[in-house]
């Protein structure tokens, strides 16, 4: 049985990144978003979870959306990583001072590895996949913009960005936060990105 599911059990975070974990009454805590009306648009909103690249390399992400069923997949059998760009993506800098240029860079370098542009080896056509039972989710585009346009990246901090560091979000698409605790406007600007992003769910 998964966390989440168990009556009175403490909501457990992730303590550090990682995978997803196999399922089980310790496993770190997740929020399941299911669609009112379309009960096959559901999302899991985890934390800490590290997503595999094409490089090889693992990446992790502050608080990412994962389909629900690419999580129970990889839950049901034993735990792993998912590969691919997740839906929603937000890193937090809980930092003060100006962020700068290079951690949008780190961001976008992220991205890029993550996002499917080349086609799997198996020459699937998805967005997202993972490889316990090769469940693959949405919809493959050649074009890097086209995904990131899509989705619901960004960076929050505690704090201001430097002005060069907006020029190579924008152009992106990662939105910047800043001063997530005392700027109402950040807060609200980020929640109407969730909710116009999950209210377009059915184009990936």
């Amino acid at each position: 049985m998964d966390h989440c599911c168990c009556p009175g059990a403490s909501f457990d975070l992730p303590s550090q990144r990682s995978r997803i974990q196999p399922s089980g009454p310790t496993a770190p805590g997740y929020v399941l978003l299911e669609h009112q009306r379309y009960p096959d648009r559901r999302l899991e909103l985890r934390g800490g979870v590290q997503w595999m690249g094409r490089s090889g390399a693992k990446h992790e992400i502050d608080v990412s959306a994962i389909p629900a069923a690419i999580g129970e997949a990889i839950r049901n059998n034993g735990g792993g990583y998912p590969h691919g760009l997740p839906i929603i993506g937000i890193e937090c800098k809980d930092r003060g001072g100006f962020g700068p240029l290079d951690e949008t860079r780190q961001t976008l370098a992220r991205m890029y590895d993550l996002v499917l542009v080349t086609r799997h080896i198996l020459g699937w056509s998805c967005h997202i996949f993972e490889t316990q039972t090769n469940q693959q989710w949405g919809n493959w585009s050649s074009r890097y913009i086209s995904f990131f346009r899509k989705g619901a990246f960004g960076i929050v901090r505690a704090s201001q960005f430097q002005s060069g560091a907006a020029t190579l979000a924008s152009h992106y698409h990662i939105a910047h936060y800043p001063d997530i605790y005392t700027y109402p406007t950040s807060i609200s600007t980020l929640q109407s990105r969730f909710r116009t992003v999950l209210s377009e769910i059915a184009l990936y």
